[in-house]
């Protein structure tokens, strides 16, 4: 069974301009999603998935894959989050389990990954 992380960053946020590429201890943000999946034994993919040809360059220079780049029109602040997901799974049909990794998220580790799926096989959970 293939397990991709994937992880979306979109380059237009209003918030804070190009948030997932500022630099949080010398590392853009996306950095530490990326890393943390990457060393996780349950994931056999790590996906980055956004229009911006910038953050798909640094995504790969930390070894994530970009194999499309997703429509603008699922990019926008009103586009539903789920959205790029389905894109996403629509372009990668042998991915058959997904970790949604947000970028923003950077206090996550490796082991909070390990520890939701052991508790999916604990409860024979199709989602968690």
């Amino acid at each position: 069974m293939i397990c991709a992380a994937l992880i979306p960053a979109r380059g237009g946020s209003k918030g804070i301009p190009r948030k997932n590429i500022k630099l949080l201890n010398s590392k853009p943000l996306i950095y530490w999603s990326i890393q943390t999946a990457l060393k996780s034994n349950c994931i056999d993919r790590v996906v980055v998935t956004t229009e911006d040809e910038e953050i798909a360059n640094i995504a790969r220079s930390y070894s994530a894959e970009v194999p499309f780049l997703r429509p603008e029109e699922l990019s926008k602040d009103d586009s539903p989050g789920i959205d790029p997901v389905i894109h996403a799974l629509e372009q990668m049909p042998e991915v058959q389990e997904v970790l949604l990794l947000q970028p923003t998220s950077l206090f996550r580790q490796t082991k909070h990954i390990e520890e939701i799926f052991s508790l999916r096989t604990k409860w024979n959970a199709d989602s968690a």
